[in-house]
């Protein structure tokens, strides 16, 4: 063990050294990782991981896509057939799925795809390219007042005193004093729940002004002091 310790301790610049560090720096949000540094973890991952996806974890996934894409078509029906996606859901997003499934479990250096990491693609896919699409079915029907309340599109007017302090209110209660999260997440939950993300990210902004708010690791990380 002292051998081991003292192989990595000894040049930090391994390519062992710098995935370890990457590692810590990922899951406990302390330290920082410059572009140079990052590089050279990704092509690390990239040499020395080939994550593969069970059988039990493709059915997972699978199932899920189907799932998606079944409510997507009872949404289109129950709107009489005249709302059309804007974003399709073909095999490409399942293909999509599966790769970020597998980048998951690559930036862990897990050569099986997890539970977890298929969670979290699932998730992404919801909050990003789902949210996407709602917002714009919502967007192209909602009065310009309406288009600035949360849940309606990104696009729309200044967010107003009362739908930052909704926001503001949902970032207290999320954030505990003293909690250190990722930033994006933050941002990707309060969508999710039906916040408007761009007034969700200027009320954190806000936050960061007063000090109520941190921002760590490039402004990457948020941490709730007061």
């Amino acid at each position: 063990q002292s051998n081991s310790k003292s192989s990595t301790g000894g040049n930090s610049n391994s390519a062992a050294a710098i995935a370890e560090n990457a590692m810590l720096v990922a899951t406990s949000g302390q330290g920082e990782l410059d572009v140079p540094t990052m590089k050279k973890y990704i092509q690390y991952c990239k040499a020395k991981c080939k994550p593969r996806l069970s059988e039990e974890a493709g059915d997972i996934l699978s199932s899920s896509y189907v799932k998606i894409r079944d409510d997507v078509r009872k949404r289109c029906m129950e709107a009489g057939g005249q709302a059309q996606t804007a974003i399709p859901i073909t095999v490409r997003q399942l293909e999509a799925l599966v790769r970020v499934s597998e980048s998951l479990a690559k930036m862990r250096l897990d050569p099986r795809v997890q539970s977890e990491d298929i969670a979290e693609a699932l998730r992404l896919f919801k909050v990003s390219t789902m949210t996407a699409n709602s917002a714009d079915a919502n967007g192209s029907n909602a009065t310009p007042n309406q288009r600035g309340a949360p849940g309606a599109g990104l696009m729309g007017a200044m967010p107003t005193q009362d739908e930052l302090m909704r926001a503001e209110s949902f970032l207290r209660t999320r954030l505990a004093i003293g909690a250190v999260l990722n930033k994006q997440r933050v941002v990707e939950e309060a969508s999710a729940q039906g916040y408007n993300a761009m007034v969700v990210a200027r009320a954190l902004s806000i936050m960061v002004a007063r000090g109520e708010v941190q921002e760590r690791n490039q402004s990457r990380m948020v941490k709730r002091v007061r």
